[in-house]
């Protein structure tokens, strides 16, 4: 064979048959280990090593591509950076501890394409292995912790392994906050992964969680913690538009939490990660989705790697987009936008939603500054991002009580 003869080793079947002309879908959306058939063709006409890759990141799929035969070797680059200790957590049995890659290209892909250096969601030690280091506690703190979002049970996992007395305090019937939320557009569900890790770590760790429980001044002033974390997270901006208390609005929030009804025609004001993420939505649900962005493009705020597919999947399904237009009005059937000075209406909807980013919740902070020696503020509570700096302002607060 010509590779052999040229002193090649191996071969490593990578993500080089995007070319190919198959379909590409949303990172978290790619099937596991989708090159792995791509491999078992090379492997029948070499008889050097074959290595695959693509979206493994659970070592039993790795373990069936080289039980059935499809490869010699798996490469399990961002699976690795999410859990260095993935192989030996393996060899353990311990799978349920594995930090999950969920496919977000936040910190890796993402970064690169913007030359940064590497950074991860789910493990925020990631090029911070000694200055993130764990160590116990000099002294045993009561740590309370507003909000179960992702920075929250970060917070607390942190805190917890650090070997304080952690109080989680959620004040819905359920942990996730707008991570969870996250999860709900196309091809984001793996993401809800972390969530599950967070919680089974929690729960392994004994951090103590009250749901249906919001952290309250009264609950302070009873039980004196030493440290409170707020990680109340955010919620939607209402924009002071005309028309913005009429029944036909909802906020993106409340669409993908399936607590409205939004009707078979909807326009989306607001053209960023979130109304582009609903608007994709709504439309694999079978809606006629329209989106009014006041800047010059939509989705400017996603990563560029993920953007790309989102963009694609948006002109698929035939969502029609008006940028460099600014809604003014909300009427009782759709809005009155400007643009280049002229006003367009659009009509005949049967829901407006607004979608034009978040602001924090964190009234908590200023009821509380005075009832414990250290109050940290964290996550969309303390500015709204993504769950990328969340995670890892929970942590650092973790490490810093």
């Amino acid at each position: 064979m010509i590779l052999e003869e040229a002193g090649i080793d191996a071969i490593h079947v990578s993500a080089g048959v995007y070319a190919t002309g198959y379909t590409i879908l949303p990172p978290s959306a790619v099937p596991h280990g989708w090159i792995v058939d791509f491999a078992e063709e090379v492997k029948k006409v070499v008889s050097i090593p074959v290595i695959t890759v693509g979206r493994i990141n659970d070592p039993l799929v790795a373990e069936a591509a080289l039980a059935a035969g499809k490869a010699d070797l798996v490469a399990m680059g961002r699976a690795s950076l999410a859990d260095p200790w993935l192989p030996s957590k393996t060899a353990a049995g311990k799978f349920d501890e594995i930090i999950p890659c969920v496919g977000c290209v936040q910190g890796c892909v993402g970064r690169i394409f913007v030359q940064q250096p590497v950074c991860c969601l789910v493990n925020p030690r990631l090029g911070r292995e000694r200055e993130y280091e764990i160590k116990p506690a000099d002294e045993v703190k009561k740590v309370f912790i507003a909000g179960g979002g992702c920075a929250g049970m970060e917070a607390a996992i942190v805190a917890r392994e650090r070997g304080h007395d952690v109080h989680l305090f959620e004040k819905t019937h359920k942990l996730g906050g707008q991570y969870y939320l996250g999860a709900i557009p196309p091809g984001k569900g793996e993401i809800n992964q972390f969530l599950n890790w967070q919680k089974n770590k929690m729960n392994k760790l004994g951090v103590k969680v009250h749901l249906n429980q919001p952290l309250t001044e009264e609950i302070v002033d009873r039980e004196k913690p030493d440290v409170i974390i707020i990680a109340t997270g955010g919620k939607p901006i209402m924009p002071d538009i005309p028309g913005i208390d009429k029944p036909i609005v909802a906020t993106a929030h409340d669409v993908l939490e399936e607590k409205v009804e939004t009707g078979s025609k909807v326009i989306i004001v607001g053209g960023g990660l979130i109304g582009s993420e609903t608007a994709n939505y709504l439309a694999h649900h079978g809606k006629t989705v329209t989106i009014v962005e006041q800047l010059h493009d939509i989705a400017l705020d996603e990563e560029a790697y993920v953007r790309h597919f989102l963009l694609k999947d948006l002109k698929e399904f035939n969502v029609e987009v008006h940028v460099n237009s600014k809604v003014v009005e909300i009427t009782d059937r759709g809005v009155i936008a400007e643009k280049d000075g002229e006003k367009i209406t659009l009509d005949g909807f049967d829901k407006v939603v607004i979608a034009v980013g978040v602001e924090p919740v964190n009234e908590l902070a200023e009821k509380l500054k005075d009832k414990a020696p250290e109050v940290i503020v964290v996550g969309d509570a303390k500015e709204a991002r993504k769950a990328l700096e969340a995670v890892q302002e929970g942590y650092e607060a973790g490490l810093k009580v």
